[in-house]
Formats: C-alpha cells, sequence, structure tokens
C-alpha cells in the first residue's frame, strides 16, 4: 500500500497531464511508501482532488556496491595502501581482523566514498577477514565479508640506529640509520622517515653515506632540552630488489643543555660553555707534530670510563720508537681514528703549555672527571688552530657538522 502526504503553501496547480508543480514559495513535499520500488509510481486519492503520476526519484534505483582489489588475494603487498571502495553510497563502517583477533585500523578517504587500510598494522603472510558496511543514498544499508592474505618477502630488510630510546644526548647529535641490506629505492625509505623535536617540524635533512647508511641532522643544532622523535613507518615498504623493510622504528631521545666544547691548540686550553656561557676553562694538550689532533666540528661519539690505547692499532711496530700502549680512564672519543678528550696525568706539566700528545687532547684527572660527569654523547666539540683539518663529512667520527646545510641537503634521495 501507498500513501503520499503534500504540504505547502497556497493552492497547488495540476496541469491536465496531472504531473505536480508549484510556485516558488512552495516549501516542501513530505511522503511516505511502502511495499513498492523506486520506478514511475501512480498515486491514487480518495474523495475530491486529482490522481497523481510520481517519477523516478532522484537518487536512481541502485544500491552500494562495496568492492576491493584486496578480495580474494592471497599476495598483498604493501607497496599502496590498500584500499576498500563503494558505488552508490559511502562506507560507514570497515572491520579488518587476524585471525587471531589483531584489529587492522584504517580511516574513510574522499568523503566516505572508499576505506583506506593503515599497512603499518599488517603482517606479512597473514590472512584477515573484511568486513565493510556501506549506505546508499536511500539509507539502504549494505554489508560485505571478504578476505585478503598478506605476502611474504623474498628478501628481508631490518634497520638499527644509533640511539638508545629515551636517553638524553647532546646537541649535536646525529641520527644514523643503518639497513641489513643495499637500499635501491632510497626515496621510498627516505619519504617514510620522519623527524619532530617536540611533536612539530624541523628544518633539517637527511644524507645517504651509502646504500646501507643515511644520517640525519637538523639545519643548526638541535634545540636545547627538547624531545626529538623519529618516526620509521617503514614496514612493508618496498626498498628495491624486492627488499622489504620488515618492522617500523620508533625512538625518541632528549637534548641536554647547549654544550659546546672549544679546544684552541695554540691557546693549549678548551673553554666549556652550557647554554651560552662560558662555566670552565681547562688547561689541555693536544697533539704534537706529527701527530697533529685535527681542527673541525666534532661530537662526542661516547665515554669510556677505561680504555687500552694501543698504537699497534694504526699500523705502528712494537720496535717503533714512537710505539706506545696506555691505559687510560676517563676517555670521551671524538674519532674514529682514536682522538679522544682523556685524563694524562703523565702529560700535566704541558697541559696549558704546549701539545706533546699522540693525537689526543689531554687534561688533568680532575678536569676529565668533571667532563665525563658533565658533558653527553652528542655534545659539541669544536676544534681550531691545528695544522690538519677534516675534510667536509670524511666519516671520520660523527664530521656531519664540517659540512655547510647547502651541500648536506643535496645527499637527500628527495626533490628539494
Amino acid at each position: 500500500m501507498l500513501s503520499a502526504i503534500l504540504s505547502s503553501e497556497g493552492n497547488e496547480n495540476v496541469t491536465d497531464d496531472q504531473t505536480i508543480t508549484t510556485r516558488s514559495r512552495t516549501r516542501a513535499f513530505r511522503w511516505t511508501a511502502a511495499g513498492v520500488g523506486l520506478g514511475a509510481v501512480a498515486l491514487g486519492t480518495a474523495g475530491c482532488g486529482p490522481s497523481l503520476t510520481m517519477v523516478s526519484a532522484p537518487w536512481g534505483e541502485s544500491q552500494a556496491v562495496i568492492q576491493s582489489t584486496l578480495f580474494g588475494e592471497k599476495d598483498v603487498t604493501f607497496d599502496e595502501s590498500p584500499v576498500i571502495s563503494v558505488e552508490n553510497g559511502r562506507i560507514t563502517d570497515v572491520s579488518v581482523t587476524s585471525a587471531d583477533g589483531k584489529k587492522v585500523d584504517g580511516e574513510p578517504i574522499d568523503g566516505g566514498a572508499g576505506w583506506k587500510i593503515d599497512t603499518s598494522d599488517l603482517d606479512f603472510g597473514t590472512k584477515y577477514l573484511v568486513t565493510a558496511n556501506a549506505v546508499d543514498l536511500r539509507g539502504k544499508e549494505t554489508t560485505t565479508s571478504d578476505s585478503f592474505k598478506t605476502f611474504v618477502p623474498e628478501n628481508e630488510l631490518t634497520v638499527a640506529t644509533n640511539l638508545t630510546d629515551g636517553d638524553t644526548y647532546g646537541v649535536g647529535m646525529p641520527i644514523i640509520v643503518t639497513f641489513s641490506q643495499p637500499v635501491k629505492d632510497r626515496a621510498a625509505i627516505e619519504e617514510k622517515l620522519l623527524v619532530t623535536v617536540d611533536d612539530a617540524p624541523v628544518e633539517g635533512s637527511w644524507h645517504w653515506d651509502s646504500d646501507t647508511q643515511v644520517t640525519y641532522r637538523p639545519k643548526t643544532y638541535w634545540p636545547a632540552d627538547s624531545k626529538v622523535e623519529l618516526d620509521a613507518e617503514i614496514k612493508g615498504v618496498n626498498a628495491g630488489n624486492q627488499t622489504y623493510a620488515m618492522t617500523n622504528k620508533l625512538e625518541d631521545f632528549k637534548t641536554g643543555p647547549r654544550m659546546i666544547l672549544i679546544q684552541d691548540s695554540e691557546k693549549h686550553q678548551m673553554v666549556v660553555k652550557k647554554d651560552g656561557k662560558t662555566i670552565r676553562t681547562i688547561p689541555t694538550s693536544s697533539g704534537r707534530p706529527g701527530y697533529d689532533t685535527r681542527s673541525g666540528t666534532k661530537v662526542i661519539m661516547s665515554k669510556e670510563p677505561y680504555v687500552v690505547m694501543d698504537a699497534a692499532s694504526l699500523g705502528v711496530s712494537k720496535d717503533d720508537p714512537n710505539y706506545y700502549r696506555l691505559e687510560v680512564y676517563n676517555a670521551m672519543r671524538i674519532t674514529w681514528s682514536g682522538e679522544y678528550i682523556h685524563s694524562a696525568p703523565w702529560s700535566m706539566g704541558s697541559q696549558g703549555y704546549a701539545n706533546v700528545s699522540h693525537g689526543c687532547i689531554n687534561v688533568s684527572p680532575d678536569n676529565a672527571a668533571w667532563l665525563m660527569d658533565t658533558v653527553h654523547v652528542g655534545d659539541v666539540v669544536e676544534v681550531k688552530n691545528t695544522p690538519v683539518s677534516h675534510d667536509g663529512n670524511d666519516a671520520n667520527g660523527w664530521t656531519q657538522w664540517n659540512v655547510p646545510y647547502t651541500e648536506w641537503e643535496k645527499g637527500s634521495a628527495l626533490p628539494g
């Protein structure tokens, strides 16, 4: 049975062919229908008044159709975010769960015309059940259930960093990401590496040192007393040659105060500045001629309470007059080749007056102990007034700050 209720202001005009028109002041039609489709419908009235003919409703006759290239697939990759779409309606809800009940997040896109699955929640070689609900323009609901299975990578890519999650580092700390396999598609990986400071974007750039290592530094030193976060959502990303990242990487660290250690090897002293203020001036002895300490901006790479320094590691024979083997305490490494700031009680007579070391920066035991208690890994060491210097980012330590930023950012795989 079909009933119709027409309401308007003023009189309705009905033409001879009995179609309905209204004056511009007419406000609305209200109608109810039961037991009929949406084709042309004849409306009969009881008593006075004409019969009415109503043409097809403006929303057509099609109901919502849910579809996806995912359904039934057994080797779904993560190269592009999987999407579930709908025709003639909008998606209201999608549930994606694994056999063990793990829920996969997602979000509507294009105003409800589709649903994008969060690939970071997917696991490899896993079957997922999808239940999608949609509503068409008439308000009629449709539910579709299907499944898909993710692929198993032929080659696996894992990552490691130079960070310890949650630690405190100096304002010169670089973020170094190392990969287990060569990365051929650098851009695909790099665009997933997000760095923020106190949850806000920061001006900085990644720089590829090789196919297996990429390093990030900001344009200037990190702000002091801040939180830096690395969010590497690379799981399932194809790094090239069908090599896929196996996991995401989320790490953060805090920066300490702005500590800058300025070593002047002509004056034989180190000035320690904290947040721009000098807090200590330390007599030093740096490398003697032939063993000159390199000038340039470096970063404290490690703090080692005890280390044995053996010239044999540099290829010096034990029969050589320049051979040495020393037990050293309170040492702070600043290059891979063996430059340290460390306690040197044997050279205290020269500290503040002459350069007599094999390339390290010698300080007194008291000053070395104070430095170990005061500085962080990642604090900046600026060495000046020596005959040799670092040649840009020469990989002899964390030497990224010797490169002008305009040159540094050219090492990114992404367009500027």
